[in-house]
């Protein structure tokens, strides 16, 4: 039966990026419309197309024709160009070609809030685009009129991108600590251990051969080594010895299970949080993810892979609250030892959610900190 359970897998061709939104402040607009975009207007994405007929675009390339578009515009020469207006258009440049050329169909976008106290995780799910002006002007009037209540970018050069839900910062890993004063537009998010990241997306899922579980536990620091013994004991000693531990107990805090097998997943789930509930608890999670991860382009790319159909009613998903699609049962342990240790599995984030009649604002209030008193 569990070999017909289908995991979501992910390889080491999926990047994770940030962009920042100009630092929130086009953070709801992003999220409404269903895109990522870079500022700079005079470099489009038709303007870029007409170096595609070389064998190869590199950085230098987009630097030269963004030069030669600002000289063209501006009716100046490159000699009467500023120091400063120079170290822009570099800087501009570089921010194209990693939109463009580096950002990956089935890459991983995280966009900040304002104040970075919250942080919105999407997938790139298209090829970059430009904005239709017609579309650019008409949310400009209706933001004039007070029919929607965000602020929107004015970006020609865009992204589609399928949100999945809203991170708290003190949920991203340590690693990540720099992006909260990051001024990069747009950022890879590289880190050694790439499943801290992946623990974003889904508590459970397949990388490099190996399965992985996240679970919570409410006790966090206080976890003894009373507990621990308690965890542990969950398994046979022969399923045990092929069993990894990697824990950040903190609080509250987490330890995740790494196994070559499913079935010591399988295992787990069934003895700490109750019999028969593994099935259906990747089902539920799977019916989510797969409406947000299971296209058919990022299958053909091998970015993302699921093993399930795809829902042809994801196509219909734009305007649609967002919460049905996202949202699975949170799992909390039923097993007397995982009682004691507060054990549960959930995903990290909270659904995003979208107003079918007046699109609103998403823009987060500041959250209690987990430190403040």
């Amino acid at each position: 039966m569990n070999s017909e359970i289908s995991i979501l897998k992910f390889n080491r061709k999926t990047n994770f990026w940030l962009l920042r939104a100009e630092g929130g402040k086009y953070f709801s607009d992003f999220l409404n419309n269903d895109y990522v975009g870079i500022k700079y207007n005079k470099l489009t994405i038709d303007n870029i197309k007409k170096l595609q007929k070389q064998e190869f675009v590199t950085l230098e390339d987009i630097k030269q024709l963004m030069f030669k578009q600002y000289i063209k515009d501006n009716k100046t020469t490159i000699d009467n160009l500023s120091t400063t207006a120079k170290a822009q258009l570099t800087i501009h440049a570089k921010q194209t070609y990693l939109f463009v050329y580096e950002i990956k169909i089935g890459d991983f976008i995280l966009v900040p809030a304002k104040h970075s106290y919250e942080f919105a995780l999407g997938i790139v799910i298209g090829d970059p685009y430009d904005e239709s002006i017609t579309n650019i002007e008409k949310l400009k009037k209706d933001y004039e009129n007070q029919d929607i209540s965000y602020k929107p970018s004015g970006y020609l050069k865009r992204r589609s991108v399928q949100w999945i839900s809203i991170i708290n910062r003190n949920d991203l890993p340590k690693e990540l600590a720099w992006i909260m004063n990051a001024h990069q537009a747009v950022a890879s998010l590289d880190i050694d251990n790439k499943t801290k990241l992946f623990n974003l997306v889904s508590p459970v899922y397949k990388y490099e051969g190996k399965f992985y579980l996240r679970v919570h536990t409410s006790k966090g620091s206080e976890f003894s080594i009373s507990d621990w013994s308690k965890l542990v004991s969950v398994f046979p000693k022969e399923k045990s010895n092929n069993i990894d531990m990697k824990a950040n107990i903190n609080s509250p805090g987490f330890f995740t299970l790494v196994t070559h097998s499913i079935n010591d997943i399988h295992f787990f789930i069934e003895v700490a949080f109750g019999s028969g509930v593994f099935g259906s608890f990747v089902f539920i999670l799977n019916k989510s993810l797969k409406l947000l991860l299971g296209k058919e382009n990022l299958k053909k790319k091998g970015l993302i892979e699921t093993c399930q159909d795809i829902w042809s009613k994801h196509k219909q998903n734009k305007v649609k609250n967002l919460k049905a699609d996202i949202e699975y049962r949170e799992l909390k342990a039923k097993d007397i030892r995982g009682k004691e240790l507060g054990l549960s599995i959930r995903k990290e984030g909270k659904p995003i959610e979208k107003n079918k009649d007046k699109i609103i604002s998403l823009d987060m209030k500041k959250p209690k900190d987990k430190t403040d008193n």
